[in-house]
């Protein structure tokens, strides 16, 4: 598939996302679910926010935000698109803009053909309290949509600063119902497809790689789930097994390309 996701500048990206008529005032209780259930499905440190397109403004944050970022809550708070995609590394906005005009797009056509199972993962650089740049994954589980206008998104934004990475694609797409992976390595590549079939994991395992993903070792592992180290590294052993990796590294890599811990 000879697909490329170009990238765009701030005012093609607020053209394309910027929405007519407003939202009822009780609009954030259609995200409190998702914002509840974020914390169970947290793959490591992360924080919140949700957009209103429209007035292309943020409107809401976690409490912790100014944890992750040089800026505190009273900035986030109506704050612009401007103020949201400067906090990306300055060789990755364009094409971040890119990717989320490119998904967003996709995500109605599949919402028009009735396909749900779908998740976006998108990664790039991105400035933290300290002012230095790391990588992050950014998901949208959830949009509050009208007549195909995308008007309002629950944006989450895991750090993942504890992990190893040389490279990561810009974005990757996950159709459940198909099981199949599409991802960008970077911009200017064609798209990849793979046929996958998505590993059966138990809930225990599901907990293990929960928080292998949040930093935790073997031992640490053990004491909050009240098993032996034994126990622990047969799960993970078993979780290699399923997924084809040799490392847990390469085990975390795989359970963010894929999706396996999705909100």
């Amino acid at each position: 598939m000879k697909k490329k996701i170009n990238p765009i500048d701030a005012d093609q990206f607020y053209d394309y996302f910027s929405k007519d008529s407003g939202l009822p005032n009780n609009y954030y209780d259609f995200f409190a679910d998702s914002i509840k259930n974020a914390k169970s499905f947290s793959i490591g440190p992360y924080f919140w926010f949700i957009t209103n397109n429209t007035k292309m403004r943020t409107e809401k944050t976690s409490e912790n935000i100014e944890q992750f970022t040089p800026f505190s809550k009273k900035d986030w708070i109506n704050s612009d698109t401007d103020f949201f995609m400067n906090l990306f590394h300055p060789d990755d906005r364009h094409h971040i803009m890119a990717a989320f005009v490119f998904s967003a797009t996709l995500r109605l056509q599949l919402l028009r053909a009735g396909k749900t199972e779908v998740r976006f993962n998108y990664y790039g650089r991105m400035i933290n309290k300290s002012g230095e740049y790391r990588w992050i994954l950014l998901q949208s589980p959830l949009q509050y949509i009208i007549n195909y206008e995308i008007k309002a998104s629950f944006v989450v934004v895991y750090d993942l600063s504890h992990f190893i990475i040389q490279n990561l694609p810009l974005l990757s797409i996950i159709d459940f119902s198909d099981n199949e992976v599409q991802y960008f390595k970077h911009v200017d590549q064609d798209l990849h497809k793979i046929d996958i079939e998505k590993p059966h994991i138990t809930k225990r395992e599901k907990d293990v790689l929960t928080l292998m993903a949040q930093g935790f070792n073997t031992p640490e592992i053990a004491m909050k789930l009240f098993l032996s180290y034994h126990t622990v590294e047969n799960h993970k052993r078993n979780l290699r097994k399923k997924t084809h990796t040799k490392t847990s590294a390469e085990l975390i890599a795989y359970t963010m390309n894929h999706s396996l811990l999705v909100l």
